[in-house]
Parts: structure tokens; C-alpha cells; sequence
């Protein structure tokens, strides 16, 4: 028999009570058409979450990731609307986005700074670079290459979705099976234990940044074939989404940690929600209030059993 903690009860009891809800209130919710609209709605979310849930597992944190996205939307589209080759436009903004976790990586790791600060200062530089490449307008292209990624599908199921999935399967298989997952969590675990076992933390520090630039880049990719274009700021508005995401996977693991599967669980966990209550009529600004206590209310949920309030050193 499967036994369920208190600490569980909050965002599983969240969830029952929604399906019932939506089921009784809104006709379309269970719909096939509707579950695919959900997958297609986590795309947006689940990828920087699984990023996001890399660099949580080792002790810190990023929030530049929606202003990372951003910038490498625009600068995917720009290239796109003057012809470079897309192999070439995608390599380019893979490098990019090394680059600038990179430098979360550095402010963090050999400059000391405490992760909320620096990556909420980088957020707000690669915001304002995003909105200079951008000129804050809407940026747009019919590149062929974004229409078979948006209307193409496998089995009735859109390639956005399946690139997600691709990558979820690959990154919970490198956390779960292989020597580089095992590391970081150790590092995470206690980083003076792992020092002593002869683990450079330094150097998976930077590796969970360059791996949250990856899931930056994927994101950016299924923002641009999803829309055909990128809205100004458009990550940083599913922001509180990603971060609820994180805390509701933790919220669910019996030992209280970060996982990538669990992670993957809290986007769709945030996509159901915020799809049942569009379907019931609720405006995207109660969405958005709802969405801010849940991250409260999972949080010290989460904190019943540990004793203390989820922190961050």
C-alpha cells in the first residue's frame, strides 16, 4: 500500500479536488482535444523547469533563465528573417546560451555572489538586451523550418511535444543512471562530503548552469515554432509557472528533494491547473494570484516535515 505524508497530501489533494472540479465545471476538460492542448501548454514551462531543478539540486538558483530564453528567441528569429542557415542560427544561440549561464556560473561560484542576487541582476541585463535586439516589438518569421516544427505532428502529437519529452527522457536518464547525475546530487547533498571525496564542486556548479543553458536553448526553440515568433518577454511571464513547477515536484518526492521527474510532474501539475481554470472562465490575472499562493503553500507544506523553510545557502 502506497502511504501518502502530509507534506504530499497538499498539491496531490490540489490536484483531485481540481480534476473533480474541472470535470463537473468545464465539458471540455476531458476531452481528447483538451489533453493535447495541456501538452502543448507544459512545453512552454516543463523544459526551463527540468533546467531549473538541475540547478536546485546542487544548492542554488537561477532566475536570469526567462531573459536567457528571450534573448535567444530574438536572436533565432533575427537570424532566421536574414537567411542564416538554420544549423548555423541554432549552433550560434547554443553558444550564447553557454555563455551567459557561464557568467551566472562565475558571479556565483569564484565571485561569491549569493545566487538570488546575481541571477535576478542578469535577469534584469538579459531582459533589457532582449528588449534592445527586439526593439520591445513582436518578432516574427515564416521560415519553413518553424512551420513543420508547429503544424506537423507524429502520431497525432505535435513535434514541440515530443522534442520535450525527448529531452525530459534524456536528462532524468543522465541524473538517474550516470556518474555526472550522481555527482550533483552529492554536491548538493553536502558540498564539504563531497569535497572531501575528491568532487571539484566548483566544476559542477558550472556544469548544472551549462545544463540549464541547454534546456534555454530547447525552450527557446519550441517558443519560437510554438508562436512562429516570440512576444515581448514572453518567458519571463510563465516565470512563476516554472518556479511553482520546481516546488510542487518537491513537494511530492517522499525525501522532500528536487528531481527532474518530479519537476516534469509539477509543469504538468501547473499546465492542468491553469488550463482547467481557463476552460471555468477565470481571468488570467486570478490564474496568475492562484499560481503565486500555491508556491506559498507548497513551500511550507513542504517545510511540515523538514522543520525548517525551504532555504537556499
Amino acid at each position: 500500500m502506497i502511504k501518502i505524508n502530509s507534506r504530499q497530501a497538499i498539491p496531490l489533494g490540489i490536484l483531485v479536488f481540481g480534476f473533480i472540479l474541472f470535470s463537473i465545471q468545464a465539458r471540455s476538460f476531458l476531452t481528447f482535444h483538451n489533453m493535447l492542448s495541456i501538452l502543448g501548454l507544459i512545453t512552454y514551462t516543463a523544459v526551463p523547469t527540468m533546467g531549473l531543478a538541475v540547478v536546485m539540486l546542487t544548492g542554488l538558483f537561477d532566475l536570469s533563465f526567462v531573459g536567457v530564453i528571450g534573448i535567444l528567441s530574438t536572436l533565432l528569429l533575427t537570424f532566421l528573417s536574414v537567411n542564416v542557415p538554420p544549423v548555423l542560427g541554432l549552433l550560434i544561440t547554443l553558444a550564447v546560451a553557454m555563455v551567459m549561464e557561464s557568467f551566472n556560473a562565475l558571479l556565483i561560484v569564484k565571485l561569491k555572489i549569493h545566487p538570488w542576487l546575481s541571477t535576478i541582476a542578469t535577469m534584469l541585463m538579459y531582459l533589457g538586451l532582449e528588449q534592445y535586439i527586439s526593439k520591445g516589438t513582436y518578432l516574427s518569421t515564416k521560415h519553413p523550418i518553424l512551420a513543420v516544427m508547429r503544424y506537423n505532428t507524429f502520431f497525432g502529437i505535435s513535434l514541440s511535444v515530443w522534442l520535450m519529452l525527448a529531452v525530459a527522457v534524456l536528462i532524468s536518464t543522465v541524473m538517474s543512471r550516470t556518474v555526472l547525475g550522481r555527482r550533483l546530487y552529492a554536491v548538493g547533498g553536502s558540498e564539504v562530503t563531497a569535497r572531501k571525496a575528491g568532487i571539484n564542486t566548483g566544476a559542477y556548479y558550472m556544469i548544472s548552469f551549462l545544463i540549464m543553458g541547454f534546456m534555454c536553448w530547447v525552450s527557446s526553440i519550441i517558443y519560437v515554432s510554438q508562436l512562429s515568433g516570440y512576444p515581448p518577454q514572453a518567458a519571463y511571464i510563465n516565470q512563476n509557472e516554472v518556479i511553482l513547477a520546481v516546488f510542487v515536484g518537491m513537494a511530492i518526492s517522499r525525501k522532500g528533494i528536487v528531481s527532474v521527474h518530479g519537476a516534469f510532474f509539477g509543469a504538468a501539475f501547473v499546465g492542468f491547473l491553469a488550463n482547467g481554470l481557463g476552460l471555468m472562465g477565470v481571468s488570467s490575472y486570478w490564474i496568475k494570484l492562484v499560481e503565486g499562493a500555491l508556491v506559498v503553500v507548497v513551500v511550507l507544506g513542504n517545510s511540515i516535515k523538514q522543520g525548517k523553510l525551504v532555504q537556499l545557502e
